[in-house]
């Protein structure tokens, strides 16, 4: 693996004239690259509690990759749920998603680019947020997995799911409820 000085990270937001939360979510695209090549992006929306009007709704009309984790975060009338609200956040990162190039997978390079990228876009009392599973262009019925010259790197989703969970508490991240999990970046 190559010395993580070497990576540079570059942060990408567009913000709309009519910009007002009930259609468009605060999205940050952060790429990853060396000087010969880009090694991988991830996509962060940023929420302010009590300034972004009713997060939960806007997540619902534009959710992005989210998936879950404005129902476990939000309650449905935008309030922080309590788990996160006991937090006292001052900003909430939702991770929503983290690609590496396929020579970079696995390699856990792409977990600890997003944690940094965390840390640079934060204010003090940031959580982060994120819910571990791989990113699929796959079928529901068909096992994620790519090619790698090590076979036990291929899993199905469960497994894989279960190693990526793991491999976020190591990072400090602990689990809220439903498969996400949350981390204070103080």
């Amino acid at each position: 693996m190559t010395s993580a000085d070497k990576f540079a990270i570059s942060y990408e937001t567009r913000h709309y004239a009519d910009v007002n939360w009930a259609r468009k979510a605060d999205r940050w695209t952060v790429t990853f690259y060396l000087p010969t090549e880009q090694v991988g992006t991830a996509v962060i929306t940023r929420v302010v509690p009590g300034v972004s009007p009713n997060p939960y709704r806007a997540l619902d009309t534009d959710p992005g990759l989210l998936d879950r984790i404005p129902c476990v975060v939000f309650t449905e009338n935008g309030e922080l749920a309590p788990a996160v609200r006991e937090m006292d956040p001052a900003l909430l990162l939702l991770l929503e998603s983290v690609e590496v190039a396929d020579k970079w997978r696995g390699t856990g390079i792409g977990m600890f680019l997003a944690v940094t990228a965390l840390r640079r876009l934060a204010v003090p009392k940031t959580v982060a947020v994120c819910y571990p599973a791989p990113i699929h262009t796959h079928g529901p019925d068909e096992p994620c997995s790519y090619a790698s010259d090590d076979p036990e790197v291929r899993r199905p989703d469960d497994e894989a799911v279960a190693a990526l969970r793991k491999a976020w508490a190591r990072r400090g991240f602990s689990h809220l409820s439903d498969g996400v999990y949350a981390m204070a970046l103080d």
